[in-house]
């Protein structure tokens, strides 16, 4: 009888805890009709939901079904549809809710009060026009400017209240998006003696620089000057740009495979690698940068003009930019691969486990409220960015005086720029900076359309009218790459 209790007592505990569990992770997922609504984490590789499904869930409800849901909470709407959220509750600091749909049809309801907008899937022939004054605008744009140029242009940019961007200055700056933790940083895990890196040249024909990328068509044109340092210098290059070396089979799909256990390995065997981003534009760091540094390899760097901010020192990364020429960039390499002190020196905070508390990276790293890889503790920096729009939005219904603004530098890039075949930076030419001006084009025609309050353009209007100001004999296919 008394094992009988105990085994009981065992099976109730365990199940109140599965509910705790699911009500402390789960809650959030719950639609206004009580359907489960599936999580999404940013870094997570899943069955994602489609527009279909959204599409199918509207014509499910009545036509006034969402005009006139009997809400208590500010709505936000994504209307570029990235969660596949019909309809759910969040609660954010000092106990604020919202209410957070992907359903557009809820900009009818009485509560509405903000749209979010994920940036690589805005259009200007697809937003909610004409802009009522009581509506707030929100962008959450983790990605370089080859997803979108239009917000390199400053009057797409005073469209928005809210931002969260790779800037340091967004309204939730997103720079460290790829970086775990500074424990990463300081992690010995792959790190191997300078002594052994040079063996390893000689035992396993390595290279002193390692290259992994498969993005051959991008706007900082990397290509084209990593083609004239292969000149001066040897890369194993495993992508496919400019490949010379094979990934083992398991380790060739970049996306599923770039935090891989076996590519830390190899990066970590290499003295130095290749950091350059795919476009050119002040914070844009990713893992390209992180990874060599995780590992104990030395980053050569070509992207944020401020990268330097973000390191664990002032000298554990080198810039192409400190060198005149490709030629010149590998001297210093060769300098650096025959001398153990001096290489040593730039893996300094490595091999000693030192970040200074006073840098850029640690002040940031130290107040980020989200993680990332499924960090279901503190969750990611989409619920992070949801939860400052609707903090935000309770504040300006309190006090309609609070305006938010966006500013030009929340993202703002420059125009692109190439190389010549001998290394040298190029500016106003190339294929990359034509879509460029070609996008500001587009940009001049919705300005003028608006101030017209003309508001039912489409895609084939914005297009045309842009390509006429952009060249009288433009055709689409000279962007076809």
């Amino acid at each position: 009888m008394k094992f009988q209790i105990r085994c009981f007592s065992t099976i109730l505990c365990v199940l109140l805890l599965i509910l705790i569990f699911f009500f402390f992770f789960r809650w959030r997922y719950i639609d206004d009709d009580g359907d489960p609504i599936g999580a999404v984490y940013f870094t997570e590789i899943h069955e994602r939901r489609t527009s279909s499904f959204l599409n199918d869930y509207m014509e499910s409800k009545d036509n006034n079904y969402f005009a006139t849901q009997n809400l208590t909470v500010p709505i936000l709407v994504w209307w570029t549809p990235f969660t596949y959220d019909t309809g759910s509750y969040i609660q954010c600091r000092n106990q604020t809710q919202c209410f957070i749909s992907n359903i557009r049809k809820y900009r009818d309801n009485k509560q509405f009060s903000a749209f979010l907008f994920y940036g690589t899937d805005f259009r200007l022939y697809d937003l909610p026009l004409p802009r009522y004054e009581h509506e707030q605008w929100s962008l959450l744009h983790e990605e370089s400017p080859k997803n979108n140029y239009v917000f390199s242009f400053e009057s797409i940019m005073n469209m928005f209240n809210h931002t969260a961007t790779f800037k340091r200055h967004s309204d939730e700056p997103l720079t460290t998006q790829w970086l775990a933790s500074i424990d990463d940083l300081l992690d010995q895990t792959y790190v191997i003696d300078v002594q052994e890196k040079t063996q390893l040249q000689k035992t396993e024909n390595l290279a002193p620089i390692i290259y992994i990328q498969s993005d051959c068509n991008t706007p900082s044109d990397r290509d084209l000057y990593i083609k004239e340092l292969m000149n001066y210098i040897q890369i194993d290059s495993y992508g496919s740009c400019l490949h010379n070396k094979d990934l083992p089979e398991n380790l060739r799909n970049s996306l599923e495979t770039m935090e891989h256990n076996e590519i830390l390995k190899l990066v970590g065997k290499y003295k130095f690698a290749l950091a350059f981003e795919n476009a050119i534009c002040t914070d844009y760091i990713t893992e390209k940068f992180w990874r060599p540094l995780k590992v104990g390899t030395v980053p050569i760097v070509y992207g944020s003009d401020q990268f330097q901010n973000f390191l664990p020192d002032n000298h554990s990364a080198i810039s192409i930019l400190d060198f005149a020429t490709p030629a010149d960039l590998a001297h210093y390499i060769h300098k650096l691969n025959i001398n153990d002190t001096l290489y040593d020196f730039y893996r300094h905070f490595k091999l000693n486990r030192i970040i200074s508390n006073d840098t850029l990276l640690v002040r940031t790293m130290s107040t980020r409220t989200w993680g990332i890889h499924n960090d279901r503790i503190r969750g990611n920096f989409i619920n992070k960015f949801e939860c400052v729009v609707c903090e935000r939005v309770h504040k300006t219904r309190k006090d309609s005086t609070i305006k938010y603004q966006a500013k030009f530098e929340d993202y703002g890039c420059p125009p692109p720029t190439t190389f010549d075949r001998h290394g040298k930076k190029l500016e106003r030419t190339g294929n990359w900076y034509r879509t460029y001006v070609y996008t500001r084009c587009q940009v001049e025609v919705f300005q003028e359309l608006i101030d017209q309050k003309n508001y039912s353009f489409t895609e084939k209007d914005l297009y045309n009218a842009a390509s006429k100001r952009f060249s009288p004999s433009f055709q689409r296919n000279e962007f076809l790459r």
